[in-house]
């Protein structure tokens, strides 16, 4: 199972056809929003193309530890502010709480930044420290416009999967 982290970039509208692609790959979707996200996209949107219900909050439910263990932690889109948090650890939403949690268990991290071009300048330093500690893997966004895009769906996907073949190992 994939666990979607989906957060509030603008891009959080591409999440939902990720979702669905991963689904006709016969992947098993379960989505965490952050609040930002949920301004963008509805939840709904995000469990009607998982077939999940979706985690907004954290519950008595330990949400946090029960997805932390699976196959992807993957977080598409990534914004500046996520990265930053893994990056230091700080655990204060439902997203950030389940990524160092998945650290912990050394769950396979993958993230997907999608920014304005100069956000990812400035975070440029934390992304090199998350890489540094081995604790997570990017994908390289799309550079156009002055902004980090979110990248093709299908780059997505190949490297979730990537990431997935390379822990069963």
């Amino acid at each position: 199972m994939i666990v979607l982290c989906v957060t509030g970039s603008v891009a959080a509208s591409e999440s939902i056809k990720l979702a669905r692609e991963f689904k006709r790959q016969g992947i098993d979707v379960k989505c965490f929003m952050s609040e930002a996200a949920c301004d963008i996209i509805h939840p709904n949107s995000m469990e009607f193309a998982t077939g999940r219900e979706v985690v907004t909050k954290l519950t008595g439910d330990i949400e946090h530890v029960k997805y932390s263990k699976e196959d992807l932690i993957l977080v598409a889109p990534a914004t500046a502010n996520t990265i930053s948090k893994f990056a230091h650890k700080i655990a204060d939403n439902p997203i950030s709480t389940l990524l160092i949690t998945a650290y912990g268990h050394n769950t396979p991290i993958l993230f997907v930044p999608s920014m304005h071009d100069s956000m990812f300048k400035a975070i440029g330093e934390n992304i090199e420290k998350i890489k540094d500690e081995g604790s997570a893997t990017f994908i390289n966004p799309k550079r156009a416009e002055g902004k980090a895009k979110f990248p093709n769906k299908d780059d997505i996907v190949l490297e979730s999967l990537r990431c997935i073949n390379l822990n069963k190992k």
